[in-house]
């Protein structure tokens, strides 16, 4: 089995899959080395100006409304599966589960 390359080898690999917004975890693959090694070179491009940070490309929180609050409960009440109403309304199940507690229908 051949020596890992090392961080300065894999830089201009790093560069350029990080600029076409390859991931980071692709990027390591790619190189045949960790991702702690990636992220040590990306470090060295940022320093140097040659690649800008990306930014997450999640939209806005939204607050849930009134009427999701009234469906939530209505639909756990009918004993639909938190996962479900999650899908139903295109939200995180996670959400879900807070608006539940806030509406004390869980712990």
């Amino acid at each position: 089995m051949g020596a890992v390359p090392t961080t300065e080898e894999c830089i201009p690999i790093v560069e350029k899959l990080y600029k076409e917004g390859v991931p980071v975890r692709e990027i390591a693959k790619h190189c045949g080395n960790s991702l702690n090694m990636v992220y040590r070179a990306l470090k060295r491009l940022l320093e140097q100006g040659r690649v800008e940070r990306r930014v997450k490309k999640s939209g806005p929180h939204r607050r849930l409304t009134d009427e999701e609050l009234e469906t939530i409960a209505r639909l756990y009440k009918e004993g639909v599966p938190v996962y479900r109403i999650a899908k139903e309304l295109d939200r995180p199940v996670s959400t879900i589960y807070y608006a539940l507690k806030r509406l004390g229908l869980r712990s």
